[in-house]
């Protein structure tokens, strides 16, 4: 029987799922996709079906995420709950079914970089944890991280900065560059709580590609085998431990930019 980090959906058979679930995390830019694309051929030549799915993907609520986006008014809550309906829609219909099939499943971030959005933006820690506590536990988290000054040249030689990636909502500055700096040097603070917390395993993102492909395929490997990782984080905290606490992690002149709060507009 496969574990949640709380209640299951309503429904939902989570006995006999033998694939793997296996998750790429990081922030916008950081080269998740770059992987992806060298890990899915080289998990197939390994013999292996894989699925690949990310966020805002979903039959349900991915286009609808895309257009509520272009507008750029969505409120924190709004923009929260679309993506968890979007993940437990992909839930539901994709990344369950694969796993009953014996499938890697293989997914461009998870909860970690919703609960992080979320975060960073103000909303309760407890109510964030425990709208995506349905979440399956993967078999493995591999967080690509990374530093601001190396992330800067590779999201403007890709494809620039963009509104919600700059954190342009939280009206920290008006300056797209600024603002991008401040938005994921917070995001990055939470990710690191959440290494700890959900017991992520960190991968230096600042490497040359093929060294951080080296480093995934090994980690992949050794999840594939079920041999136990040689050292990590703590597992996730009881509930009482901290969370919801109102932890600021990031100064942002004339918006308070907490870990905690009560969930508003």
């Amino acid at each position: 029987m496969r574990e949640t980090y709380g209640v299951a959906l309503p429904g939902m058979d989570l006995s006999n799922l033998p694939g793997k679930l296996i998750v790429i995390e990081g922030t916008d830019g950081v080269g998740r996709t770059t992987q992806i694309n060298l890990l899915k051929p080289w998990l197939e030549q390994e013999g292996h079906a894989v699925l690949e799915t990310g966020v805002s993907r979903s039959t349900l609520a991915g286009r609808g995420i895309k257009r509520a986006k272009d507008g750029n008014t969505l409120g924190r809550i709004t923009l929260t709950l679309f993506y968890a309906t979007d993940f437990a829609d992909r839930l539901e219909k994709e990344i369950v079914p694969a796993l009953r099939a014996g499938f890697v499943v293989l997914t461009d971030r998870y909860i970690y970089s919703l609960m992080a959005r979320a975060l960073v933006r103000g909303l309760d820690g407890a109510w964030v944890r425990n709208l995506y506590s349905f979440a399956l536990k993967p078999d493995a988290v591999f967080y690509l991280r990374i530093g601001v000054e190396d992330l800067i040249p590779r999201v403007v030689f890709s494809h620039g900065f963009d509104y919600w990636e700059s954190g342009m909502d939280l009206r920290a500055s008006e300056d797209m560059y600024e603002s991008f700096c401040k938005y994921q040097s917070a995001l990055m603070t939470q990710f690191d709580g959440l290494v700890q917390e959900y017991g992520l395993e960190a991968v230096d993102a600042s490497e040359r590609v093929e060294a951080v492909f080296q480093q995934l395929r090994n980690g992949i490997r050794r999840v594939l085998k079920e041999e136990p990782r040689s050292a990590g984080p703590a597992s996730r905290k009881k509930p009482s431990e901290g969370v919801g606490e109102e932890t600021v992690v990031a100064e942002i002149p004339g918006h308070q930019v907490l870990a905690g709060g009560k969930p508003g507009e």
